[in-house]
């Protein structure tokens, strides 16, 4: 499993955790997330509820639709990227934010139908926002933790998932369920099967966010206004990856630009905290880079 820094980071421990290191346990899940495992294999994976913001913000429907319309035309691996992340997360759209994509999406192929790279991939995603349905084969795509509504999600204490680690871990691989842990009657981390953990999935969010905001600087819009305010709200979850490749395009926009920024004292502004908070994940300590053997 790789290791990532920040945003859905996770760290593997392999093994049961012994008693004397939960302190330790609990404080790296709370910080970066970590791979549990029982004694008969079941894997877990344990995260902040924190970790799941900017999936869980009504702000997600415009991070989707600027990175859909940024994508529109491109001959890159984005619009497949945007198009499965969109459907993985299409419970998060309500029935005007499907419908403005799909219009989005219908437009550009009425003008640019010919020249459009891939053509099947839009025309696949507008099948999809206008009929709310996934094929069953493509069912994969829905099957995200972060999409399983909190609510629903039975709540132990901490001390209940430390009094028994090896049973919970299995208990929630046979019957495939998350559980949210409490400390002290509040809500406080998640526990899910491993298997419901796709890593490929932090790289599409990453993707798709670096997408909505190249489609901000360059646009003024109710999807642009909300990115600035969606990257303000989480930019401290992302991870090395979405803030380098961030701060990259926002030296270059401010810069070498082919137009000038539209707000470039607002642009200026995001770049530098995205800077302070990339070289804070630069900085962690180097316990944080390893890989734990039980």
């Amino acid at each position: 499993m790789r290791h990532k820094k920040g945003f859905y980071e996770v760290a593997p421990v392999a093994g049961f955790i012994a008693r004397q290191d939960w302190t330790h346990t609990m404080e790296r899940a709370e910080r970066n997330g970590l791979s549990l495992q029982s004694r008969k294999g079941s894997t877990g994976l344990l995260f902040s509820v924190r970790i799941l913001a900017p999936i869980l913000d009504g702000g997600l429907r415009h991070i989707v639709l600027a990175a859909i319309q940024y994508s529109l035309g491109r001959h890159t691996y984005m619009p497949g990227i945007v198009a499965e992340f969109t459907c993985r997360n299409l419970s998060r759209l309500d029935a005007a934010a499907r419908s403005a994509a799909a219009a989005k999406i219908s437009e550009h192929l009425s003008r640019y139908g010919e020249q459009e790279p891939y053509p099947q991939v839009w025309h696949g995603l507008s099948r999809v926002l206008t009929s709310g349905k996934i094929k069953e084969y493509d069912r994969r795509k829905e099957r995200m933790p972060i999409l399983q509504p909190l609510e629903n999600m039975e709540r132990i204490s901490r001390q209940a998932l430390a009094d028994d680690l090896d049973a919970v871990l299995e208990r929630i691989s046979r019957e495939d369920i998350g559980l949210v842990i409490t400390d002290e009657g509040k809500d406080d981390l998640v526990l899910c099967p491993a298997s419901w953990f796709n890593l490929d999935y932090v790289d599409d969010f990453s993707c798709v966010i670096n997408s909505a905001l190249r489609y901000a600087m360059r646009t003024e819009d109710e999807e642009s206004a909300a990115v600035i305010q969606y990257a303000r709200r989480h930019y401290q979850l992302f991870d090395d990856k979405t803030l380098s490749v961030a701060v990259a395009d926002l030296e270059r926009e401010l810069n070498q630009p082919m137009a000038p920024l539209k707000q470039p004292q607002v642009w200026k502004e995001i770049q530098e905290l995205f800077r302070q908070r990339l070289d804070e994940l630069l900085k962690e300590s180097p316990e944080d880079e390893e890989t734990h053997h039980g």
